[in-house]
């Protein structure tokens, strides 16, 4: 069975935080912002982009004034679907609403280790965690959840790229790109993957995350980037963050206004130079604990926000990949999983085709291989949620329930048996008796997760082509020698 099988939920009757009305709010607002103010684009490349179908473009400020029409005229050519390729195509992922996925985070610098101790991240650990994503059922995509920081910093992200590739058979996210000469190694290295740049075109291998700049700011490379990655095909993420109250307004409804800006701005000068490239509406955006000036991701504020943008997806007809997890808890433990699994419910429920967000702590600077095994076993049960009630003349069970009228022998029967392989069952949470527990050793959540995890890293690795890692060393070289 196709990985995407088991991930299959159906069409969706998305919860909506504010209603169509406010959502046209929202986008009428925006365009405003847009048409009045602009984005700033620092890229040549997107200014003539905005420039040549009818934008006021000021090459001092780089401000472009984006007017309606370049706005409506994009969002006409965007795919309402694409798929998301794996290095096998048993792993590809249809984005095309009745599916849902998970993926790791990205890009940390610390590794919490299973005595819980820290310290800085080497390619090794990109390498163990794609592994332990490969190993779970309810991760579909893999990412580097820490950096390289072993590897030059001029291919770091190729190197990255290579032990996801190598240690998981699943659709790769590349959190960290920052100029074309990666980009093109990049796409040189999925193009071996998938078999030629018409293959890496219809299924393509990785995506890319690619933030914009609050308040409204599109960055120079991210942009770069964007048209370059468009033209070979690669799925970008659109990524806004802003902070309510610092880089946005403090009410929900403003910073929703400022979001929907920068994602409109990039979605227009990308589809205006390449009409049908592959989009996501994605995002993080946060709040400031205004006493300290941290910021908080799992704030119940930001977490309404990313479900509003779940729900602007649908609008424009985006899929929707919204950032996720970023919880400020140092270990795994109950602050984790309560700011967690409330973000997690609520984006699901909203419409987001995928979450991008597991295995991160404090704020998503720490890696920790628990909290990736505990997402899996998070997300299944939240996927059950997703799914709903099917109500027809077989689940209804009329025939069965007159059959046993005041008997509760439904143990035994038929209908009990070809049916109970749908109720969701815990593998990772205490489903036993307190004797059984404590029989076991009282173990603690933590325990049993980093158990699941290191037995995933016992098993043997899935087969990776000789050939391919020789292609793949042969470009990594190039670039570190200024060849490529």
């Amino acid at each position: 069975m196709d990985h995407a099988d088991a991930r299959y939920v159906g069409a969706r009757r998305p919860l909506e935080i504010v209603g169509q009305a406010d959502l046209e709010r929202i986008h009428e607002a925006a365009l405003e912002v847009l048409a009045e103010t602009g984005c700033m684009m620092h890229s040549d490349m997107a200014l003539d982009v905005l420039e040549e179908h009818g934008a006021t473009v000021d090459r001092t400020t780089t401000a472009a004034r984006i007017p309606r029409e370049a706005v409506e005229r994009a969002l006409s050519t965007l795919p309402r679907s694409f798929t998301l390729g794996g290095r096998e195509p048993g792993f590809d992922l249809p984005l095309d609403g009745e599916h849902v996925y998970l993926s790791s985070d990205g890009c940390a610098t610390r590794v919490r280790d299973a005595d819980g101790t820290v310290r800085q991240s080497v390619k090794q650990d990109v390498y163990d965690a794609a592994r332990v994503v490969e190993g779970l059922d309810n991760l579909s995509m893999t990412s580097a959840l820490v950096s390289a920081q072993d590897a030059p910093e001029e291919s770091r992200v190729l190197h990255e790229f290579d032990a996801c590739m190598r240690a998981s058979r699943k659709h790769s996210m590349v959190v960290s790109m920052k100029d074309a000469t990666e980009a093109r190694a990049l796409v040189r290295m999925a193009e071996a993957v998938a078999g030629g740049a018409a293959e890496l075109m219809r299924r393509p291998t990785f995506s890319v995350i690619l933030g914009t700049v609050s308040p409204l700011h599109q960055e120079r490379f991210g942009m770069d980037l964007a048209l370059t990655l468009a033209e070979a095909g690669i799925p970008t993420m659109l990524y806004p963050m802003p902070i309510l109250g610092a880089t946005s307004p403090v009410t929900p409804a403003g910073t929703a206004v400022v979001g929907a800006a920068e994602i409109l701005a990039a979605i227009t000068a990308v589809q205006l130079a390449h009409p049908g490239a592959k989009l996501i509406h994605a995002g993080g955006p946060t709040a400031l604990f205004m006493r300290t000036g941290a910021y908080f991701a799992n704030v119940p504020e930001a977490l309404l926000l990313r479900a509003v943008q779940g729900q602007m997806a649908r609008f424009w007809g985006l899929p929707a990949g919204l950032g996720w997890g970023g919880t400020k808890a140092k270990q795994p433990e109950a602050q984790a999983a309560y700011e967690n699994t409330l973000g997690l419910v609520l984006e699901l429920m909203a419409g987001a085709d995928f979450l991008f967000g597991a295995g991160l702590l404090d704020s998503v600077q720490i890696m920790s291989l628990e909290e990736l095994v505990i997402a899996d076993e998070v997300f299944g049960m939240a996927t059950r949620l997703v799914r709903g009630v099917t109500v027809d003349r077989e689940t209804l069970a009329v025939d069965l329930i007159k059959k046993l009228g005041f008997r509760g022998d439904y143990l035994f029967e038929r209908h009990t048996r070809a049916h109970v392989s749908d109720l969701w069952r815990a593998r990772l949470g205490e489903a036993g008796t307190y004797e059984a527990w404590q029989n076991a050793g009282s173990p603690r959540l933590e325990d049993k997760a980093r158990a699941a995890a290191d037995h995933i890293l016992a098993s043997p690795a899935p087969e990776f082509p000789e050939a391919l890692g020789r292609e793949f060393d042969d470009i990594i070289a190039a670039v570190e020698s200024g060849r490529f």
